[in-house]
């Protein structure tokens, strides 16, 4: 405790300044003054933690000097010593704010005392703001809490009441978006997507947040009215949006929990549950009651379609490559199984191809492939293992699957059809993005691919139903919005002429 004395008398003021350090080490007497002209200006420049002063002083009166103090916005404590029992200077002392009015001369105890209230008092102020600079915003409350680095106690409980209205021990839902690999680039276009809907919420309050640790945008909802309403209209609404409008849509988890202290335990448990992503169709809801009902078989999947994919590697026939890549994942989700089991048989398919590659003399990169056999036993959806499966197809192969006759230009536009054929994009908008003419790109196109630019955003539409219809429980309506068709009847009508059976059959004849 930092401490100035201000008394015109020589003796007293000499005397403070030898005896208080001796009454306790932490108290530091770092200046003294002879009046309050003088005690003005140096604690302003010195900013103490404690002011002991006299009242009746020459230049400038104590209570005078401690009045300029506070008008300039001095907050240290003052103790104030007179030889005076006026009331009326006590009374103005009292109006100051100052710890205590001693008279003179004065008592020890009552001194030592008077400091030690002080200096108490001093350290609760002082672990107040470390409180409040260490929780200064909601999202540090709740970040803090799912790291497990939050302390609830008397304190902070009613700090977060009183500031902004929540009882510590309440109960809070959490929503998980789980981005993965995708968390650094697509982070950002997922929160300005999810914000519009969470804060539309009348019966709840909600706080959203991105922790880099868990790779993952968490949702806090409190103050609520029914937690499980909250629970299905994300389910109904939000999570099929999101799959229909971002290009790497998250996996969505749920949980309720009862205080922040469970927050750390609440997000660990639904790491384990978006584990068994793989067994649940794209677009759902994952959550600890789905996962307990799960009643998993043995996964056997066709020796033959692992001979045709190996076939189509050694071939190089990318369309049969993917095709068969398709039937396998289809297999995978036509019962339930082990996530952990999916992931070790498609690891093991890849070993399998690699050895074909070797005893062929097919030159491999060995730390590219582990790598590769690595992340497919940790994936978590088939989006993932499908991206894996086509990186091994390309790493393996060199990609030559692909006419090397395909001009830059056209390979360009291709990427920005597959990224913008679901919001509609037309031949002359990518024509202007690609600054050519539309005439000549239409020609491009045709000429080196062998299908009109109609035909390849078809092709990519039709593809892109075949996988929602197998694995994600989406209805027809929601599938056509999310392929960019704006009639379902219209796109069934599509689908049978390039399939030769409806969107309904064909998702029956494969599940």
């Amino acid at each position: 405790m930092k401490i100035i004395i201000v008394e015109d008398e020589k003796s007293i003021r000499n005397g403070l300044v030898k005896m208080l350090p001796k009454l306790d080490p932490e108290y530091e007497v770092i200046g003294s003054a002879k009046d309050g002209s003088e005690g003005y200006q140096r604690i302003l420049a010195e900013q103490p933690d404690l002011v002991i002063m006299d009242i009746e002083m020459p230049e400038m009166d104590g209570l005078t000097m401690l009045e300029k103090l506070r008008k300039e916005g001095f907050t240290g404590k003052a103790v104030v010593l007179t030889a005076y029992s006026d009331f009326s200077y006590a009374k103005r002392a009292i109006e100051l704010g100052i710890e205590n009015y001693l008279l003179k001369p004065i008592k020890l105890e009552e001194l030592k005392k008077t400091l030690e209230t002080a200096s108490t008092s001093l350290r609760q102020e002082a672990d107040t703001r470390k409180i409040q600079e260490k929780l200064l915003s909601l999202e540090q409350i709740f970040r803090s809490a799912l790291l497990a680095e939050l302390t609830v106690d008397e304190e902070l409980e009613v700090y977060a009441e009183t500031t902004y209205g929540i009882d510590s021990h309440g109960t809070f839902a959490i929503l998980t978006a789980y981005l993965s690999d995708y968390y650094d680039d697509y982070y950002e276009p997922a929160e300005r997507f999810l914000e519009p809907y969470l804060t539309a919420g009348s019966e709840y309050s909600v706080c959203m947040l991105t922790t880099v640790h868990h790779r993952s945008i968490v949702i806090v909802f409190y103050n609520m009215k029914d937690p499980e309403k909250i629970r299905s209209w994300c389910e109904k609404l939000v999570i099929p949006s999101a799959y229909s409008n971002l290009k790497h849509p998250p996996i969505f988890g749920w949980t309720v929990c009862q205080g922040l202290t469970e927050f750390a335990s609440a997000l660990e448990r639904m790491e384990q549950v978006r584990m068994w992503k793989l067994c649940f169709p794209e677009g759902k809801l994952m959550t600890e009651k789905q996962i307990s009902a799960v009643q998993t078989v043995p996964l056997k999947y066709s020796l033959d379609l692992e001979s045709q994919l190996k076939q189509a590697v050694v071939k190089r026939d990318r369309a049969a490559y993917d095709r068969i890549l398709e039937q396998i994942m289809a297999y995978c989700v036509e019962e339930p199984h082990h996530p952990d089991e999916i992931r070790e048989a498609w690891a093991r398919l890849v070993v399998a191809m690699i050895a074909v590659a070797d005893s062929m003399g097919r030159v491999t990169d060995h730390i590219s492939m582990r790598h590769i056999v690595g992340e497919l036993s940790q994936a978590i959806s088939w989006q993932r293992i499908r991206e894996l499966m086509q990186n091994f197809y390309d790493a393996i192969t060199g990609g030559q699957d692909q006419p090397e006759s395909v001009s830059l230009l056209v390979k360009r536009a291709l990427s920005m059809i597959e990224t913008y054929y679901s919001q509609g994009i037309t031949l002359e908008e990518l024509a202007e993005r690609l600054c050519v003419t539309d005439e000549y790109l239409s020609t491009l196109i045709k000429k080196e691919t062998g299908i009109s630019f109609t035909e390849t955003v078809r092709k990519m539409r039709i593809e892109r139903i075949k996988e929602l219809l197998l694995h994600s429980s989406l209805k027809l309506n929601q599938i056509a919005e999310m392929v960019g068709y704006s009639d379902p009847k219209y796109m069934s009508k599509v689908f049978k002429e390039e399939v030769g059976m409806l969107p309904a059959q064909f998702r029956k004849q494969n599940h």
